[in-house]
């Protein structure tokens, strides 16, 4: 998945489960999304926007740090499993 289509996939969770203004923050996320697919590959940058949209839907919009932390957290579980080698 690029990163562009996960804030996308986000950006319709968002519009679905909040207001405007989760709307907008979606946009926030696309830096946390570039970053995780220059570090790894797009299935990573997917888990990352299924996780932050189970966040949406559960009734949260995380921050954009908060964004940064789970994506931490996905490429760490990443590079262990698969990254790794």
């Amino acid at each position: 998945m690029e990163p562009q289509e996960a804030v996308r996939q986000l950006e319709y969770t968002i519009d679905a489960s909040l207001d405007e203004i989760g709307q907008r923050a979606a946009a926030g996320y696309r830096p946390t999304f570039e970053r995780v697919a220059e570090r790894a590959d797009g299935s990573v940058v997917y888990d990352l926007a299924g996780e932050l949209s189970q966040e949406v839907v559960d009734g949260s919009c995380p921050t954009p740090a908060e964004a940064n932390a789970v994506a931490e957290r996905v490429l760490d579980d990443w590079a262990y499993t698969d990254g790794g080698e």
